[in-house]
């Protein structure tokens, strides 16, 4: 191939401006393509470059052979910053940094009201990222007012990137008031409102191989004082099952842009209700690069 007879490090050049997923495909082309696209040079340009300070024993002791392998590493599993309540990982298509708070990291001004209000429950292994992630949960059995908020740097994320916030949970067996009235999910950047909406976390969008002729894309869960519905076509986010058990919840979206000093604020609260509620159990939340920012 008459591409082939390009200098190296001009190939290197080329690569560089794709992306991690382009350059794994263009290493099958050839011999002399490989050697251009596992290069330093190249996967430096996709390593973030102010990455941030990690825990005690996440990374291999000796250096990993190539910018490739650290880039591989941070994509395959996340790795936990010191203190060991928050994680980080690499996108694998773009690169961004994605993190995850978790319920430890997070802010619950309801924690310790009454002896009965929440506790922590350890999470089955099974269902902790990379098997050796957070093993903690907050588990919530009688709050009056949801009150859940965490916080992060935006010098941390990756800049001119487009973010979305997700909670992740699960219902217990015994559900109470977690559906209608809804929550209210926001995100701020610098004080700035970026995102607001309405969530259900007692409702659950239905997967395209689970519904059946004639069912609704959603269905609420039952609660000890029985069932609620939705109204069709009314703005109110749902959550989804996720492959490893659990649930998630979209609380918002935003965009990072360059030179962005303040903090992203991401919260769930409850306004108009004043009843107990019980059965939720939060794991945490995770901010991951999005294709689209509303």
């Amino acid at each position: 191939m008459e591409i082939e007879r390009l200098p190296e490090d001009l190939l290197q050049v080329v690569i560089s401006l794709t992306s991690p997923q382009d350059a794994c495909r263009t290493a099958a082309v050839s011999r002399a393509f490989r050697a251009a696209a596992d290069s330093d040079v190249v996967w430096s340009c996709f390593l973030p470059r102010d990455l941030p300070l990690f825990g005690r024993k996440e990374l291999p002791c000796s250096p990993l052979s190539s910018k490739k392998g650290l880039f591989e590493r941070l994509a395959a599993q996340p790795a936990l910053l010191p203190g060991k309540l928050v994680s980080m990982q690499l996108d694998r298509v773009t690169g961004a940094k994605c993190y995850t708070m978790s319920a430890r990291a997070l802010h619950i001004p309801s924690w310790g009201d009454t002896r009965r209000s929440s506790r922590w429950i350890h999470i089955e292994v099974d269902f902790i990222i990379g098997g050796k992630r957070f093993s903690e949960a907050a588990q919530f059995l009688g709050v009056r007012r949801l009150d859940i908020s965490g916080k992060i740097r935006s010098k941390m994320l990756s800049e001119n990137t487009a973010y979305a916030a997700y909670m992740v949970f699960k219902l217990g067996e015994r559900l109470h008031r977690l559906d209608p009235p809804f929550q209210e999910a926001s995100v701020s950047v610098g004080g700035s409102q970026q995102s607001t909406r309405q969530v259900c976390l007692q409702a659950c969008l239905n997967e395209e191989e689970d519904v059946v002729a004639g069912a609704p894309p959603y269905h609420i869960l039952p609660s000890i004082v029985g069932p609620s519905t939705v109204t069709p076509g009314e703005d109110v986010v749902l959550p989804r099952r996720r492959a490893d058990g659990w649930m998630e919840v979209e609380l918002g979206q935003f965009y990072n842009e360059e030179g962005d000093d303040g903090e992203v604020s991401i919260s769930l609260t409850e306004i108009t209700s004043n009843v107990d509620k019980s059965g939720l159990i939060v794991r945490g939340v995770e901010l991951r690069a999005s294709t689209t920012c509303e």
